[in-house]
């Protein structure tokens, strides 16, 4: 996994379940408390579904038990059925964000979001064949 803080990315993953995928991105965030934002993550979903287009799903949390806001990239080993409305998801972008964070950081996060909505950007990071060249398209965009 590459790290440079704000950007963390994970490629070829194993998870094969909604659940699996909520435990891995909850102990990311915080090991300590992983099921309370697990709760979380069910509960943000309960109020509609996260895909964002095809292959590709953004949970988010914000809570005061996420440690550090940063946006957590998860690229899955194998292609995911979550359920009927959210087929062969491949990538999930999840947003961390700690309760009460900074405006700075809350622009730099709108920043990139905004940046989700180019069908181009999303199939580059589909299809990037390395952590490297993930993180590479992901700084272009924040220049």
């Amino acid at each position: 996994m590459m790290n440079d803080n704000f950007f963390q990315v994970v490629v070829d993953q194993p998870l094969y379940s909604r659940e699996q995928i909520q435990h891995f991105i909850a102990a990311h965030a915080n090991e300590e408390a992983a099921e309370e934002l697990v709760a979380l993550l069910q509960e943000r979903e309960k109020i509609g579904n996260t895909m964002i287009s095809e292959h590709v799903i953004l949970p988010h949390l914000e809570s005061p038990k996420i440690k550090q806001s940063h946006i957590l990239l998860i690229r899955l080993a194998k292609a995911v059925d979550l359920d009927e409305e959210t087929p062969e998801v491949q990538l999930i972008v999840t947003i961390l964000m700690k309760s009460n964070e900074h405006q700075t950081m809350k622009q730099r996060i709108a920043q990139f979001t905004r940046r989700l909505a180019d069908d181009e950007f999303l199939a580059a990071l589909l299809n990037s064949e390395s952590e490297e060249q993930i993180h590479q398209l992901l700084e272009e965009e924040t220049k």
